[in-house]
């Protein structure tokens, strides 16, 4: 299971975290870093309402837990 948390969450320093952003539109962007720390779009996906989440060619997900504060994502594969 990850654990995502806002951007003005406050984390302590590091060089770079992984992340995704969900759209209105029923789609999403994985993040990952990049080069020099920097985040990088890497693979995007759909989202539904109920939960899951898919991906053309990555793992599936189910969304575990959501809190005002916390996502909580199950991925599979």
């Amino acid at each position: 299971m990850t654990v995502y948390r806002r951007d003005d969450f406050a984390f302590p320093p590091a060089r770079g975290r992984r992340g995704v952003e969900f759209h209105a539109d029923g789609t999403f962007t994985g993040w990952l870093i990049g080069r020099g720390d920097a985040p990088e779009a890497a693979g995007a996906g759909r989202w539904s309402a109920g939960g899951q989440i898919s991906s053309g060619s990555g793992p599936t997900a189910s969304i575990v837990s959501v809190a005002a504060d916390r996502l909580e994502i199950r991925w599979e594969g």
